[in-house]
């Protein structure tokens, strides 16, 4: 199972295929373009999230945080070079970057997970 999978699920039919059964036609309708256009937008638009970009620091304790000052920098083992994950709740949805935006630290998404 990859690492991004959260389960694999496998299914069998005991039903054998019958030529009475007519096969499944799929939905006339298109597949939507725009999350916009799905008729719970109204309602999923107004829903919040908590979402998360975080590199772990080992040995890094509440103490230390509080004693950070302005231009202070913090040591981590993470590469430069490599993307960060990118939750929304528990669910990693995403992998970016950090970027610095006039004096504001964002996170730029690299690719969709």
């Amino acid at each position: 199972m990859a690492e991004t999978e959260l389960a694999k699920v496998e299914t069998k039919s005991s039903i054998a295929p019958t030529p009475e059964r007519a096969p499944v036609e799929p939905s006339p309708q298109p597949w939507m373009k725009r999350i916009e256009e799905h008729p719970s937008w109204p309602l999923l638009s107004q829903m919040t999230v908590a979402t998360t970009a975080a590199i772990p620091i080992e040995g890094f304790k509440i103490r230390d945080l509080l004693r950070l000052e302005p231009g202070q920098i913090v040591e981590s083992m993470w590469t430069h070079t490599e993307d960060i994950p990118l939750n929304a709740g528990r669910v990693q949805v995403a992998w970016g970057e950090f970027e610095v935006v006039d004096q504001n630290l964002m996170v730029r998404l690299t690719r969709l997970a």
